[in-house]
């Protein structure tokens, strides 16, 4: 049996110590690099990828078998990326239409529900009447979705618009698509909504709505007089754990999920089946 000596010893365990430090930093840069070829706006694009936030609703089984069904759809159909005060046009097979078609243009005031439950509520003033539309993403008789305004407002919910001056909610129908540079960030519009005279069907006053211009100003002295007696909970702001549950995902986890959706895309290009891209972001270029 050989003998090493204790030098021989210290030049081994050098050379060790120096192949796991070699290791360590490229698996470090592997994970940077995977990082950053992530989708920053991954929740907001993709919302209904993301867990339930209803904890006892999250079984994986459940939500793996959601996630394929969804992937599957997607490969039928193109969903493009648009968030809420996005400008979109949804076609729609309708036996009624006598082009067996129904088109509708209006603009994202709210995305809500997980998995293939996810819907999005298209508003437009048709005729000096507000029209909303509430379409299920996944809903095999849309045909068609077209972005043809690509941007962001101050909230992620302006269902407020109901009671919002008509202007604020009318789109032509015959608005043609203004296309967003590939990698430059998406603009966020400032616009500041004037309300009607209330009565409003919420009290809008008494929530923390940026899109709003002075709801308080607006609010009548009696609703203001009432402000004790409503039953906002203002101290939900303050929870840091249903913060948390409701609205911060883990970062492993979206990570995860667009690992996931990349094999499914290079696996169906491999198969020829079909070129659609599922992950799209136009502000990080992909």
């Amino acid at each position: 049996m050989r003998k090493f000596s204790a030098i021989h010893l210290s030049i081994l365990r050098r050379c060790l110590s120096t192949e796991s430090a070699e290791t360590k930093i490229n698996a470090t840069v592997k994970t940077t690099e995977n990082i950053n070829q992530q989708i920053k706006d991954f929740p907001l694009i993709y919302p209904e990828f993301l867990p339930s936030p209803v904890w006892e609703r999250r079984i994986s089984l459940f939500e793996k078998l959601q996630k394929a069904d969804m992937l599957e759809r997607r490969m039928h159909i193109d969903i493009p990326e648009f968030y809420v005060g996005s400008i979109l046009a949804v076609t729609t097979s309708d036996p009624n239409q006598q082009s067996r078609q129904n088109r509708f243009v209006g603009i994202c005031i709210r995305r809500e529900k997980p998995g293939l439950l996810h819907q999005f509520t298209l508003r437009n003033v048709i005729d000096g009447l507000g029209v909303e539309i509430m379409y299920e993403l996944y809903n095999p008789t849309i045909l068609k979705i077209e972005t043809l305004k690509l941007e962001k407002r101050l909230d992620n919910d302006l269902s407020y618009l109901i009671d919002a001056l008509p202007e604020y909610s009318t789109f032509d129908f015959n608005l043609e698509p203004i296309a967003h540079p590939v990698g430059k960030p998406i603009p966020i519009n400032e616009t500041k909504v004037k309300l009607r005279q209330p009565p409003w069907s919420q009290r809008w006053e008494l929530y923390d709505f940026k899109g709003i211009d002075n709801p308080w100003n607006i609010a009548t002295p009696y609703y203001k007089r009432k402000l004790r007696e409503t039953k906002i909970q203002d101290y939900f702001k303050y929870d840091l754990i249903r913060n948390y549950r409701d609205h911060c995902q883990e970062l492993e986890y979206e990570t995860k999920t667009q690992n996931e959706m990349k094999e499914f895309e290079k696996l169906r290009h491999k198969t020829g089946a079909t070129k659609r891209k599922i992950l799209k972001s136009a502000a990080d270029g992909i």
